[in-house]
């Protein structure tokens, strides 16, 4: 298909309104895109990271892993399912915490800090199918 740059806006959720804008009009929004120019990824540090507290990271994901095979177990195995998906949660919890351990400990202290990880843009085209272009504009008086 082709498409042409119906209208450049400055945040994403400017660009959500004028797709949203299309959509209660009845345009066929299918024939749009929502293109981000100019991509950074921002990494917002949100504390420091110990060898205990990776090991504490470590030890709650292999609490849920745990629960996820205990449950599975339970499903396959004539057990008891409780005891089953306690011992699983608790096995979890420590290769987790070790495994935590360990993976910290490979760094050597070149990354003793966590991080949340987000992209965004400069930008945002609101790209639409050229022969419907003139009519997304109309609906949005550009």
């Amino acid at each position: 298909m082709n498409y042409r740059v119906l209208t450049s806006v400055r945040s994403y959720s400017e660009a959500q309104h004028h797709v949203d804008t299309l959509s209660d009009a009845g345009f066929p929004v299918e024939n749009v895109r929502i293109v981000g120019l100019g991509l950074e990824t921002v990494e917002q540090v949100t504390g420091r990271k110990t060898t205990w507290t990776a090991a504490l990271q470590g030890a709650l994901s292999g609490i849920w892993m745990g629960l996820f095979l205990g449950l599975i177990f339970t499903i396959f195995a004539p057990v008891i399912a409780w005891r089953v998906i306690l011992v699983s949660m608790l096995l979890g919890a420590i290769f987790g915490a070790i495994s935590g351990a360990i993976s910290h400990a490979v760094w050597r202290g070149k990354r003793d800090f966590s991080t949340v990880a987000t992209t965004r843009a400069s930008t945002y085209e609101i790209h639409v199918v050229s022969g419907l272009v003139d009519e997304a504009s109309q609906i949005l008086r550009l």
